[in-house]
């Protein structure tokens, strides 16, 4: 290299004004979108579930008043204590009195929160390992029992369930 290039490399800036321009834009939407997405992304307060199973609706809770809804009544048995209502779910086959095929569904009317406490989906049970619903933004899947727990106002997700 010529000692005329040496020079001209040292006298050229390593960052132009527009460069430096530029990349703080991209830094400022990158800071407003971490932002947007991050601190707003509650949902609102969770007030009714619909559990449905194998994409058809079996059980409705409303978490404002307490007042629920059973569709399937040969596969729903539901328990009240208190606050909470303890929902026993049995898939097709299943049974009820003996527990096969099973979850069970906690709701709670004074937290207004909805969880999968127990199941026999299979030896990973993520339904009972998800946290509880509390928000319009949460879901819970059981894909192996074909069962979904859903804020109402949501759709059902259907056919395109995760494999797990």
């Amino acid at each position: 290299m010529s000692l005329e290039k040496v020079k001209q490399v040292k006298k050229d800036r390593f960052f132009r004004v527009w460069d430096i321009l530029v990349y703080g834009a991209v830094a400022a939407v990158v800071i407003v979108l971490f932002t947007v997405f991050v601190f707003t992304g509650s949902g609102g307060k969770l007030a009714a579930v619909n559990v449905n199973y194998d994409g058809k609706p079996a059980f409705s809770c409303d978490l404002t008043d307490g007042s629920y809804e059973i569709f399937m009544p040969e596969n729903i048995a539901v328990r009240q204590e208190g606050d909470i209502l303890t929902v026993m779910f049995c898939i097709d086959g299943g049974s009820l009195s003996v527990p096969e095929g099973y979850n069970v569904i906690s709701v709670d009317l004074a937290r207004r929160s909805v969880s999968v406490t127990e199941s026999d989906c299979s030896n990973r049970r993520d339904c009972v390992h998800t946290p509880a619903m509390t928000d319009t933004n949460g879901i819970i899947i059981c894909t192996p029992h074909r069962l979904e727990i859903v804020p109402v106002g949501e759709e059902s997700i259907g056919g395109t369930r995760p494999v797990g």
